[in-house]
């Protein structure tokens, strides 16, 4: 009885967040000690991490996941020193993204200034997520899923190397993106999840960019849940890393490689890991019911959302698929998941479900066994359907 208490307060807390940012404004320079511009000309205010606006009411356990960013930040200092000593070809580098080169300082987190109309944006997108089995907007999906079974009792993690693309949407409230998931079980419809990856979305972001992005419910997005840190729910805590980051260099077909290392794992909460090198943050475990004990059910691939009335759904990936080539084709290689306690493992093959969707596809999936490929499999597809 106490944990619906708890459940049903949480959602309340959840969309009157939602409201007050509304009200009072998104990354107000109120709670700013610096304000900084990206490459890209986006706005960000450095905020306190214990006053970013996902802990801007009072949340369950709201002492605990305090005393979790604590012990966060006394980890970041030696880890920006790997950082600094990791091979000179890592993807992101600080001075490429941020006009002052350094990011925010220790101790505050990178909070995107957004206008009230893309908040309210962001509120439509979240519950987009919900709406499309109630109305006919359609969510498209291709790849590959993995289920709990006698032998996997549950997963810990999700990992995969993605390709990164830029398709160009064919409406406002259009996105396409190349996603890891975490869920509760596959076909329930009030299902829990988590979902991160890169994505395209001009009406969550304001622009065509290929940004990076979270997502996560605990009823399949019908009332709880959102983007990012939109609501209380994703906790900031890279000081250079923002959840909404735009990636400044984008793959060409036949030409560059660029890629997303991308993790979800569990240790307690569940951590977003980007690059290998970078905890961008955390949900709660507290926010959840049936992931507190891990996911029964991975997922890796490309998702596209065409609202209803739309003509023509968007492209997906690169917006080709050449079945067995990935240098033409968007893909996901070095396909991990955890079983355990820092135990990631190769996927079964046996136990690999593909999926296809409309105009989009799926193929290839082998575990090549050579420490570079390994498990790998190609998406995507033109849209237009």
């Amino acid at each position: 009885m106490a944990l619906i208490f708890t459940t049903l307060c949480f959602i309340i807390l959840v969309w009157t967040t939602i409201a007050f940012c509304l009200v009072e404004g998104y990354g107000s320079s109120r709670n700013a000690n610096l304000v900084l511009e990206t490459i890209h000309g986006d706005i960000y205010d450095c905020v306190d991490v214990y006053k970013q606006p996902t802990l801007l009411h009072p949340m369950p356990h709201k002492e605990r996941i305090k005393m979790t960013i604590a012990k966060e930040l006394e980890k970041q200092r030696p880890v920006k020193v790997k950082r600094l000593q990791k091979d000179e070809n890592i993807y992101f580098k600080v001075e490429e993204f941020w006009l002052n080169k350094k990011g925010c300082p220790i101790g505050t987190v990178p909070i995107r200034r957004l206008t009230q109309e893309l908040l309210q944006n962001a509120k439509d997108a979240s519950l987009s997520m919900a709406n499309a089995s109630l109305v006919e907007d359609i969510i498209d999906f291709a790849g590959i899923s993995i289920n709990a079974s006698p032998e996997i009792k549950s997963f810990t993690s999700a990992t995969a190397r993605v390709t990164l693309y830029n398709p160009q949407v064919n409406g406002l409230g259009q996105y396409s993106s190349a996603t890891i998931f975490h869920q509760s079980a596959d076909n329930a419809t009030n299902f829990e999840q988590i979902q991160a990856g890169w994505i395209v979305h001009p009406k969550l972001y304001g622009d065509n960019r290929t940004r990076l992005y979270s997502h996560w419910t605990t009823d399949g997005g019908q009332k709880t849940g959102c983007y990012n840190n939109i609501c209380s729910g994703f906790v900031q805590l890279d000081p250079t890393v923002p959840i909404d980051y735009a990636f400044p260099k984008i793959s060409r077909p036949m030409y560059d490689d660029y890629e997303l290392l991308i993790q979800i794992y569990k240790d307690e909460d569940y951590y977003l890991l980007f690059q290998g090198l970078f905890v961008i943050g955390f949900w709660p475990e507290t926010i959840f019911n049936e992931l507190r004990n891990g996911s029964q059910v991975v997922r890796y691939g490309g998702q596209a959302f065409t609202p209803a009335g739309e003509q023509y759904s968007p492209p997906m990936g690169n917006g080709n698929f050449e079945d067995g080539n990935p240098h033409t084709t968007c893909h996901m290689r070095q396909v991990l998941y955890g079983v355990g306690y820092n135990q990631l493992v190769q996927p079964d093959e046996s136990l690999v479900q593909t999926h296809q969707s409309r105009c989009y596809h799926e193929g290839s999936q082998h575990n090549a066994h050579d420490d570079y490929w390994d498990y790998n499999f190609l998406f995507g597809g033109g849209g237009f359907c």
